[in-house]
C-alpha cells in the first residue's frame, strides 16, 4: 500500500507522500516572527479536531453549541472536520456524508470568505482521494486566509498525491515557516522520505515528537518513527516505537497494527494472527485486511485467508458507497488476484490525474500483469525517480526485467529490495528469494 495511506493516516498518512530533483532540499526553519491569522467572521479552529485521535467528544461538544447556536458557521465547520476524523479512526465512512452536510451549512450560514468550511471540503475530498477537487478547494481556502496552516497542510497533500513535488516543496516550506509543529514536521520527514534521504525523514520526524504535546499526537509521531525504521527493516527499532506509541494511546490501532506486522517478521505467527485479529475487530480498513490475508496465504491457512478477502470485498462497497475512490489503493492486490484487467483500467485512469510515484508503480505492475512488460519498464524505472527506498518498487522493477530476460537488471533490483526490506511482503518476500536463486541458476 501507498505510504501516503498511513502517513496522511495519519495522514495522512496520512498516510502517509517530493523531488530533489525537481527544487532544492526542505529545511527545517521555523521562523520567530510568523504573522498573525486574521479572524474573521465565523473563524475557527479546524485543527483541534483533526488530530490523529478519537473525535467523539469535539462532536459531541460542537453538537450541543450548534442545538444553541444553529447559525454559527464556524462550528459547523469545526463539525464536519471531526466528521472526517471520526471516519479515518473508526473506519466508519458514512462520517463522510455527515460532513458534507456540516461543511453545506457552514457555506449556507457564510457563503462568503468561509475559509474554514473551505478547508474543511478539502480534507473530505482528500478522504475520498479526490486530490484534484481537494487542491482546488484547499487553494481557495488559502486565497481567503494565507495564512491558514491547516489548509496549506491540505494543499501540500493533494500536490504530493498529484505528484507535483516541486510545487509541494515550495508550499511545504511556507508551512514550516508559517506553523513549525507536528503537521508540518511530519510531512517533511515524509517529504526526505520520499527522496531516500532517511537520516532527514528520521531527524524530522524527531523533531515531530519533541514539540508533540498531546497524547494523540506523540502517538503518531511514534507510528510514524516506527515505520521508518519498518521500511528499513529494521525490526527491533520498529517494534520499539509502535510499543512506545500503543502505551501511550492503546485505543490507536495504527501501532496495534505496527506490531502484528513484526510479529509475523519475526515469525512469530501466533502473536501476529492475534495482534492482526484485534486490529481488524477494530479497524477494518482494506489495507490491514489485505496484509492479513496475505500473511495467512504466507501460513498455508487459505480459507481464513478467504474470510479476508471476502470482508476486503465488503469494506471496498461501503468505502465507494459514501464516495471513496479505492480504485488505486486496490489495483496492486487485484493485480495480484485474478483482476489483471480491472487493475490497469484503474491505474491507466488514476494515471492520467496522478502522477506520483506510488501511481507509476502501480501503472507499471498492472503493465506487466497483462503482458505488456517493455511499457511496464518504463514507468516501474520512473517510479524510482525521486529517490525513495521502496521494496515493493524495486521488487516489482526486478520482476518485470526477469520477465523480459534482463538477468543482470533483474538481479540487481531483487537484490536490492531485499536490502531495503526483507521483510516487505510475507507473500512477495519470498518469491523475490525463489525468483533470485532461479536468475542465478540460469546465470
Amino acid at each position: 500500500m501507498s505510504r501516503s495511506r498511513l502517513a496522511r493516516f495519519a495522514a495522512a498518512a496520512v498516510g502517509l507522500a517530493l523531488a530533489a530533483l525537481l527544487v532544492g532540499a526542505v529545511v527545517i526553519t521555523p521562523s520567530s516572527s510568523n504573522p498573525p491569522s486574521p479572524a474573521g467572521r465565523g473563524a475557527v479552529s479546524v485543527e483541534a479536531v483533526s488530530g490523529p485521535g478519537d473525535a467523539t467528544d469535539a462532536i459531541a461538544s460542537l453538537q450541543a453549541r450548534l442545538r444553541r447556536v444553529p447559525a454559527d458557521s464556524g462550528s459547523w465547520a469545526a463539525l464536519g472536520l471531526a466528521y472526517v476524523q471520526q471516519a479515518r479512526v473508526s473506519g466508519d465512512p458514512t462520517y463522510y456524508g455527515k460532513a458534507a452536510g456540516a461543511f453545506r451549512r457552514s457555506l449556507r450560514e457564510q457563503p462568503e470568505s468561509n475559509a474554514p468550511a473551505l478547508t474543511g471540503q478539502a480534507a473530505l475530498a482528500a478522504a475520498r482521494h479526490r486530490f484534484g477537487r481537494s487542491l482546488q478547494l484547499a487553494r481557495q481556502a488559502q486565497r481567503i486566509n494565507e495564512y491558514d496552516s491547516v489548509s496549506l497542510g491540505v494543499m501540500v497533500d493533494a500536490l504530493v498525491e498529484l505528484g507535483r513535488y516541486g510545487e509541494a516543496f515550495r508550499e511545504l516550506q511556507r508551512m514550516v515557516d508559517l506553523k513549525p509543529g507536528v503537521p508540518s514536521y511530519s510531512r517533511v520527514s515524509y517529504s526526505y522520505e520520499l527522496r531516500g534521504d532517511l537520516r532527514g525523514a528520521h531527524y524530522a520526524m524527531r523533531q515531530a515528537l519533541k514539540v508533540a504535546y498531546s497524547t494523540d499526537d506523540k502517538a503518531f509521531a511514534l507510528f510514524q518513527l516506527g515505520e521508518l525504521a519498518w521500511n528499513q527493516g529494521d525490526l527491533s527499532q520498529a517494534a520499539r516505537r509502535y510499543r512506545q506509541g500503543l502505551t501511550l494511546a492503546p485505543s490507536w490501532v495504527p501501532n496495534l497494527y505496527g506490531l502484528a506486522k513484526t510479529a509475523a517478521a519475526r515469525g512469530d505467527d501466533a502473536k501476529a494472527v492475534a495482534r492482526y485479529e484485534r486490529v481488524i475487530e477494530r479497524l477494518p480498513q482494506p489495507q490491514y485486511l489485505i496484509e492479513y490475508a496475505d500473511f495467512l496465504t504466507s501460513l498455508d491457512r487459505p480459507a481464513e485467508a478467504a474470510e479476508q478477502r471476502d470482508l476486503i470485498d465488503a469494506q471496498v462497497q461501503l468505502q465507494r458507497a459514501a464516495g471513496v475512490n479505492l480504485d488505486l489503493e486496490l489495483a496492486v492486490y487485484d493485480a495480484s488476484n485474478g483482476r489483471e484487467y480491472e487493475a490497469l483500467t484503474a491505474t491507466r485512469a488514476a494515471w492520467k490525474e496522478r502522477k506520483g510515484v506510488f501511481v507509476e508503480d502501480a501503472y507499471a505492475w498492472a503493465l506487466h500483469v497483462n503482458g505488456k512488460d517493455r511499457k511496464a519498464l518504463t514507468h516501474a524505472i520512473a517510479a524510482e525517480r525521486i529517490g525513495m527506498r521502496n521494496a515493493l518498487f524495486a521488487f516489482h522493477r526486478g520482476m518485470i526485467e526477469k520477465s523480459l530476460g534482463m538477468v543482470p537488471e533483474a538481479t540487481r533490483s531483487l537484490e536490492r529490495a531485499l536490502e531495503i526490506n526483507p521483510y516487505f511482503s510475507p507473500l512477495l518476500a519470498p518469491q523475490a528469494r525463489q525468483a533470485l536463486i532461479e536468475l542465478r541458476r540460469s546465470g
